[in-house]
């Protein structure tokens, strides 16, 4: 586990070793596009930075034309502390637009309030009155009832052949501030809809919700003095509910929330238009930001939306997926029907305490694995094209892809909530050691997603589900001490095959037995250096069910103790080689043109109850493109023997992967008439919101 203290020193060596920085000159528009800049939370540039403040808008104003920039969009948290000093920076930085005639909103943070939002009152139109953001051809006014207050504000502009309204809102907004909003939006019907304000979008990729999640999601605006107030606020569920049914609302943009530095999620609203929520937040990395601003180009086609984030003190863009991708305008992102497979590389000896922060994605799927995080020795983080890896959204098997480094052997697991954010994070161990020791060992990892239909669940350490996609709590019991019992109604022997990983961010691994009467398995989840034992260790852990079936499965459960396929789908040929050592080769693939999956599926009855046997897998390239699965022993030491045992295995190509079939059409019709959630996020946190 790790804690804070190592999170802040890990991120302060290594700042920007996640977001793969790229120098260059500012792209041009296309011919026919526009630009949309926006600004996420400046608070340490007012506080610290001033320059950093600077040299944002003097990008801006240097680039207008460049950029065909039509509008910006200030996300909030103007200022640290809501101080004369730091709105005085903010509106030097902001006169370098008004003296380039950019226009501009800025929607007000918790930190621009009276003593972190204890109550609404601000500095803020002292610095930006009304009379100064007038001045704007683009302001369109004020809530009415509070005519010299700036912070909630509308805009008008046109750009590409099209007209916007802009709304920037206060902190979780007052229920007339958004009937307010509703009303303009309504009298506007031609007017495609902005919002912007400070919170919105969690850092999983849903939005906030006090109603349902409470604390469970930090920093939602009823947890500040607003939430005791009269009338209290709104959180992004609470927003979007009132605001759901105007067809015309097209983007939701916000700031506010660390842990990670983006968001990006989808809803579909009442009349079937796609919003999109877009969360960019910066602060916690080097000099409160290093510059990094959202650039959106919209392409000439008036549907396409290309982001990208860009530094203007660096000079240069981030180029990993969750920093740079593409949307449209009026379609949600696709469902992704295969699952997603990679190969993850990492550098440095495998030594324990010996931490290395080169990690590479040397082959993938599509859409691509993104750049990695790595926070230290052994814990990683991923991002899946313009998808985040969170537990509410599907599960992520894994599996080490290195028999053997540095004399070391190594168990995966891939935590749920590790660092209290949703996102799974791959921890890796050294295998038979009684605590967690990480080490740095080459992993391959799949994504499967539940929204495309993949049979899945996360369980908790008693046995109740934490997220799932065709399993219910009746499939699922915990039996005794970390045993647990599957029952997916299927036969358990020939239908399908069922893989399970550790959920934890420790030294736990998940061994699963076939019953023989075919009615389902039996689970045990014990310390990885623990010898057999009849109970195991209440902890978390993850399954997902691959029927034999599924298209373009190449994958079974081979019984390696008489070295025999007990079922299988696809072409391949498996050989015992010597005890616990298996060579698959799979006509036309290797292990650089995709991934294995490995699960102990052991069949083998004990007083009438399945034992799973306690072994750990691995597999690695055996040097001629074959895949030479290893099989070892726990012996309650970090000394491991080789044992044949009885597993499954599925092969994930990464250019032709396995997939679920195409729902019926009823199906596709409930799943886009409901307000789905499509999510895309990634980074850490260190200071405060």
């Amino acid at each position: 586990m790790k804690n804070s203290a190592m999170i802040a020193l890990t991120w302060a060596l290594t700042a920007l070793g996640m977001v793969s920085p790229t120098l260059a000159t500012v792209l041009p528009v296309t011919p026919g596009g526009w630009t949309l800049a926006i600004l996420p939370d400046t608070q340490y540039y007012a506080a610290s930075y001033p320059s950093i403040f600077y040299s944002q808008t003097s990008f801006l104003a240097a680039n207008k034309n460049t950029l065909n920039l039509a509008y910006v969009l200030h996300e909030g948290d103007v200022t640290g502390s809501n101080t004369t000093s730091q709105w005085s920076v903010a509106s030097t930085a902001f006169q370098t637009l008004d003296n380039a005639g950019i226009n501009y909103s800025i929607a007000p943070g918790n930190h621009d309030y009276t003593s972190d939002s204890t109550d609404r009152s601000s500095l803020m139109a002292n610095y930006f009155p009304v009379s100064r953001l007038d001045n704007q051809p683009t302001f369109g006014g004020v809530y009415p009832d509070e005519p010299n207050s700036p912070l909630n504000s509308y805009s008008l502009f046109s750009a590409g052949g099209k007209d916007w309204l802009v709304f920037a809102l206060e902190f979780g907004p007052r229920d007339e501030i958004l009937n307010w909003a509703d009303g303009l939006m309504k009298a506007n019907p031609d007017r495609q809809a902005i919002i912007v304000t400070h919170a919105n979008l969690y850092c999983d990729g849903t939005l906030y919700d006090w109603n349902t999640k409470g604390t469970g999601q930090r920093w939602n605006p009823h947890a500040y003095g607003f939430g005791s107030m009269t009338p209290p606020p709104n959180d992004g569920m609470e927003m979007w509910q009132h605001l759901k049914d105007n067809p015309n609302l097209k983007f939701v943009f916000n700031g506010h929330v660390l842990y990670d530095l983006t968001a990006y999620a989808t809803t579909v609203g009442d009349q079937g238009n796609v919003v999109h929520h877009v969360l960019a937040n910066y602060q916690s990395i080097t000099n409160g930001g290093n510059g990094y601003m959202r650039l959106l180009e919209f392409m000439p086609d008036g549907e396409t939306v290309n982001i990208r984030t860009y530094s203007s003190t660096l000079e240069s863009y981030l180029t990993n997926p969750n920093q740079q991708f593409t949307i449209s305008l009026s379609s949600p992102p696709p469902l992704m029907r295969h699952a997603v497979g990679a190969n993850m590389v990492v550098s440095g000896p495998a030594k324990p305490g010996e931490a290395a922060f080169t990690l590479t994605v040397p082959q993938s799927g599509t859409p691509q694995v993104g750049t990695t995080w790595q926070y230290n020795q052994g814990d990683y983080q991923l991002t899946v094209g313009p998808e985040d890896v969170t537990y509410s959204k599907g599960i992520l098997m894994a599996t080490v892809a290195q028999n053997l480094r540095d004399g070391y052997r190594a168990t995966v697991e891939v935590g749920r909530n590790s660092f209290s954010d949703g996102q799974l994070a791959l921890s890796v161990t050294q295998a038979g050691q009684a605590t967690s020791t990480e080490v740095n060992f080459n992993v391959s990892t799949a994504w499967f997603e539940f929204d495309a239909g993949w049979q899945g669940a996360h369980v908790n350490a008693d046995g109740t589900l934490a997220a799932a996609q065709g399993v219910v709590s009746s499939m699922v019991s915990r039996s005794n001490t970390g045993r647990y019992a599957v029952d997916l109604d299927v036969d358990s022997r020939s239908d399908g095959m069922l893989f399970a990983v550790g959920n934890n961010n420790s030294n736990k691994i998940v061994d699963t037995g076939v019953r023989s009467d075919g009615s389902g398995w039996d689970i045990r989840v014990q310390n990885n250096a623990a010898n057999f034992a009849a109970t195991g260790i209440d902890a978390d852990w993850s399954l997902l069910y691959l029927p034999y079936d599924t298209e373009n499965l190449i994958g079974g459960r081979y019984d390696g103790i008489n070295g025999a396929n007990l079922n299988s789908a696809g072409t391949f040929t498996m050989t015992r080689q010597s005890a616990g050592v298996y060579r698959l080769t799979i006509p036309g693939e290797s292990p650089e043109t995709g991934m294995l999956i490995l699960s102990i599926a052991y069949e083998a009855t004990s007083g009438g109850v399945t034992a799973p046997d306690d072994n750990i897998m691995c597999y690695e390239n055996d040097g001629l493109g074959n895949f030479l699965i290893r099989s070892y022993d726990l012996t309650g030491s970090s000394t491991l023997s080789a044992q044949n045992t009885q597993f499954v295995w599925a092969y994930i190509d990464f250019s032709d992967p396995i997939c679920v079939p195409v729902p019926e059409p009823s199906t596709w019709l409930l799943l886009s008439s409901a307000a789905l959630l499509f999510a895309v996020r990634r980074g850490k946190k260190r200071l405060v919101a």
